[in-house]
């Protein structure tokens, strides 16, 4: 055993003593709380000071799905089933979108989550964007970057993409090997947690999981790697691969709002949703409507008479409506309906518009769509 004696004699030669650990002892040790920034019922997907690669093919909605995630991680709200703990500062490096299509889709998503007045103000200090991409590994911006991350002090730094500020060939290890020192430095400086934004490549591995363009380092490195792909079987769905050292290897399941196709709703193999337009159209129709007037009032948003019968489907399948004759309908005599966002506080049931002390509650059998009545509830739940 290592004492002071020894620590002073081994500093005067000139080495400092390494904290040694036995194997016997150590594993009964308490060791300080792991401070998790994204976790799930698999495990610990994302640590502090840790890096997580997120990989898909180019305009597929990777930085959208992220944003999903970091409005989530800035309020400190659980968000597409990660669990979040607390509020966190966000630094986003925007290298690739222009600033009006940041701004376009941050307004939608905004909206979306229903942002009442104390997220706004978590999201201002939390959520901070810098758009422009530049050569980390550069001394001069080094430079820059350290002044700034000094004043910000964020917790997760987002890099998107690593193309856009990475400095050498993509498939060279020692090219990769140099960025990635810059931004290990980086991260002991400040206490960094990273998030690398990267394009996928031609070939994927056998499991599909590991699917970043070029040199394999980056993955290697990071504690979590998570690819997003089409559902090769399903229109409007998407697979998030992930797997991690903290984690079990899963994949989350994702859907593509209509109408909103950079906004996810995390469900296992989820049924067609009613979004906000199919609302729109049914309140724009009378009580008895046909296929035709359907189709007009979809078209004034921009929908296609095939797209038009899908969403007819869908309407009827949740309840909305109910055919009364070939190309006829009839709205259903049910509550209003709204899709409320991820996230977002929803009621545990929904209020009918004729009588404000009773809610009504529909439910789904193969057969047919039946409604029943029960007693008001002032009780919300919180999905996400």
């Amino acid at each position: 055993m290592t004492n002071i004696t020894d620590e002073v004699k081994a500093e005067a030669k000139g080495f400092k003593v390494w904290g040694v650990e036995n194997v016997v002892d150590f594993p009964d040790k308490v060791l300080p709380q792991c401070d998790v920034i994204l976790n799930s019922e698999h495990g610990e997907v994302l640590t502090q000071g840790g890096i997580l690669q997120l990989t898909g093919a180019g305009k597929l909605g990777k930085s959208m799905l992220l944003l999903n995630i970091l409005f989530g991680i800035a309020a400190g709200r659980d968000s597409l089933g990660f669990g979040i703990s607390k509020p966190r500062r966000v630094v986003y490096l925007n290298g690739e979108n222009s600033s009006k299509t940041m701004q376009t889709r941050l307004k939608l998503l905004r909206d979306y989550f229903c942002i009442d007045d104390e997220q706004a103000d978590l999201l201002r200090k939390n959520l901070l964007f810098v758009n422009g991409g530049f050569s980390i590994q550069k001394s001069e911006v080094m430079r820059d970057i350290r002044g700034n991350l000094a004043e910000i002090r964020p917790d997760v730094v987002v890099i998107d993409p690593l193309k856009n500020f990475y400095t050498g060939e993509e498939d060279r290890a020692d090219d990769m090997r140099k960025f990635m020192i810059a931004v290990r430095d980086l991260m002991r400086e400040f206490n960094l947690t990273v998030i690398i934004i990267h394009h996928t490549g031609k070939k994927q591995n056998e499991n599909n999981l590991y699917s970043g363009r070029g040199s394999s380092l980056l993955a290697d490195d990071a504690e979590t790697t998570v690819s997003l792909q089409k559902d090769a079987n399903n229109k409007g769905l998407f697979n998030l691969f992930v797997t991690g050292r903290n984690c079990d290897e899963f994949t989350l399941h994702l859907i593509r709002q209509p109408e909103r196709w950079y906004l996810y709703s995390l469900t296992d193999k989820p049924e067609p949703l009613p979004d906000h337009t199919l609302i729109e159209i049914l309140d724009s129709l009378t009580e008895n409507f046909s296929t035709g007037l359907f189709h007009e009032a979809a078209f004034k948003k921009g929908i296609s008479k095939r797209t038009a019968d899908e969403r007819i489907r869908i309407a009827r399948d949740s309840c909305l409506i109910e055919r009364v004759a070939q190309g006829k309908f009839r709205k259903r005599q049910v509550t209003q309906v709204t899709q409320f966002p991820i996230g977002v506080a929803q009621p545990a049931q929904t209020f009918s518009p004729k009588n404000a002390h009773e809610v009504t509650q529909v439910t789904r059998n193969d057969a047919d769509c039946t409604t029943r009545t029960t007693e008001s509830s002032d009780e919300y739940r919180m999905v996400f």
